[in-house]
């Protein structure tokens, strides 16, 4: 184990399609989203202290520390351990995982005989705000980059893309914890196993038209690329509707963007509120 300085900075992260279906092996499709960041910065220090900046934030940061205390070696040194983050809590942006990321980053520069056990270490502590993580959140912020997700393996594919349509970002100011949310989709599923099975398969089913969607466009097919990303965007916001994740606020800020233009909406992340994503085409001047 080693004491020495360290930062990393992290994008946020938004999904396209997928969102709970990705839990009963559906595909994924989620970005980065850098717009908004988290960075953590470790000072050392011979005072034999460690605390956590902001104040704040320490209890939730040494709990996450403390709760892999019995499986992983490994050792707080004395020092200053510094998060800013400008990623909004609750939002469907990726807040935890962002912090799980990091702090998995510094314990893996603290033991680089962890390396291997990076992916396992991030997700244990994504568990810890979630009950069950997916690990979708934790892969599309460790890259950087645009992937398609599946729990099956996990299967994680770059998509390999360099260009993506005109997006926006509307923030309802409504806030959900994602358990629940995902609590409450179970639910659906437990009352109906057919229905479930149903809108799994539909939320799939927008995340490979998505993903067709993107590669076209990023290839020059602009006009059908949009066609599919929308199709796309459509089906996942029927899943939302269908799980009864849309408040009322968020589906009146969804059709006033519609009617302004946009071509698709959907929340993004959980549901429950967060942010509705906007699909533009090339002509809108919204």
């Amino acid at each position: 184990m080693k004491s020495e300085p360290f930062y990393t900075k992290l994008p946020g992260k938004w999904v396209l399609t997928g969102e709970h279906a990705v839990l009963q092996g559906m595909p994924a499709i989620a970005l980065p989203q850098n717009q908004v960041f988290l960075s953590l910065r470790f000072d050392p220090s011979c005072e034999g202290i460690f605390e956590v900046l902001p104040s704040e934030a320490q209890p939730l940061i040494i709990e996450l520390l403390d709760s892999i205390r019995d499986t992983w070696d490994f050792q707080r040194f004395p020092g200053r351990l510094t998060m800013e983050s400008s990623i909004p809590v609750g939002a469907g942006l990726g807040s935890s995982a962002a912090l799980c990321v990091a702090l998995t980053r510094w314990i893996m520069h603290c033991t680089p005989s962890m390396a291997s056990e990076q992916w396992q270490l991030a997700q244990t502590l994504e568990h810890r705000f979630h009950g069950r993580s997916s690990g979708m959140d934790t892969a599309v912020i460790s890259s950087g980059e645009p992937l398609c997700f599946s729990m099956l393996g996990p299967k994680i594919e770059p998509i390999g893309i360099k260009k993506i349509p005109r997006f926006t970002f509307h923030d309802t100011s409504l806030r959900a914890r994602t358990s629940d949310c995902v609590l409450k989709v179970q639910a659906f599923r437990d009352r109906s196993s057919a229905l479930g099975r149903q809108w799994d398969a539909t939320m799939g089913e927008a995340s490979h038209l998505a993903l067709e969607g993107l590669v076209l466009y990023d290839a020059g097919s602009e006009s059908e690329g949009l066609k599919l990303i929308q199709k796309g965007m459509q089906r996942a916001r029927a899943c939302f509707y269908a799980w009864q994740l849309v408040p009322g606020d968020a589906k009146r800020l969804e059709e006033s963007l519609l009617q302004q233009g946009a071509l698709a909406t959907k929340l993004t992340g959980a549901g429950g509120g967060g942010i509705v994503v906007a699909l533009w085409g090339p002509m809108s001047l919204v």
